[in-house]
């Protein structure tokens, strides 16, 4: 004779989860910003933070631009902090729901790898981009202060001639700022009305003047 309760079979435990690693979360979060949130199953903040994040480097690089003002270039440190603070909140609230309900393993790490992807992508973008434009910057500003220090050469000269005490050979070169740029300065036709003042610097550029 059988019972009808022993026709029932009892309920099956739910199976345990194991809680994502918080100090991988935040690992994830320095290296790729946001992905730790997929790493926990809120995939929405994943992407929400990558947006925070880049429209606050973006704002923080033209208000340096605009104003001069370097302080505005902790923004996006600023909401780093923030992310990661809000992180180490939602960890917690996912904790207390036992991190329920959960993405599979595979999407997560094809979310994160997607996101890394894209990193490197973007990065080889703004250097193909922007690398061309800097260094060019950087040549015209080098050039700018090497053409500053060839000319107040070019003025001293100029003013020991008036004196009288110009002579052709190395250049009289008091108070003329090197900075390490100026490797050789040479006066020719110290005679003349129209000396010539020869400037070679460190970065191999030389400048005749006048």
């Amino acid at each position: 004779m059988t019972w009808p309760e022993d026709t029932i079979r009892p309920t099956a435990a739910p199976t345990s989860r194991k809680a994502p690693n918080l100090a991988i979360g935040y690992l994830l979060n320095v290296l790729l910003p946001g992905a730790g949130f997929t790493y926990i199953g809120l995939v929405g903040w994943h992407v929400g933070w990558i947006g925070i994040l880049l429209a606050l480097n973006l704002t923080g690089a033209l208000l340096v631009g605009l104003t001069t003002v370097p302080v505005f270039g902790v923004l996006p440190l600023v909401g780093f902090v923030i992310m990661l603070v809000h992180f180490g909140q939602a960890y917690a609230r996912r904790a207390a729901q036992q991190f329920r309900p959960d993405l599979e393993a595979g999407v997560k790490i094809g979310l994160i790898a997607g996101h890394a992807v894209l990193n490197v992508a973007a990065v080889g973008l703004l250097a193909a981009v922007l690398m061309p434009g800097l260094l060019g910057a950087r040549e015209r500003a080098e050039r700018s202060v090497e053409q500053a220090a060839a000319m107040s050469a070019y003025t001293l000269a100029i003013s020991a001639q008036a004196e009288g005490t110009l002579r052709d050979g190395p250049c009289p070169l008091v108070n003329v700022y090197k900075g390490e740029r100026i490797t050789s300065c040479t006066v020719t036709g110290a005679a003349t009305a129209d000396p010539k003042v020869s400037v070679m610097f460190s970065s191999g550029h030389n400048i005749n003047l006048p």
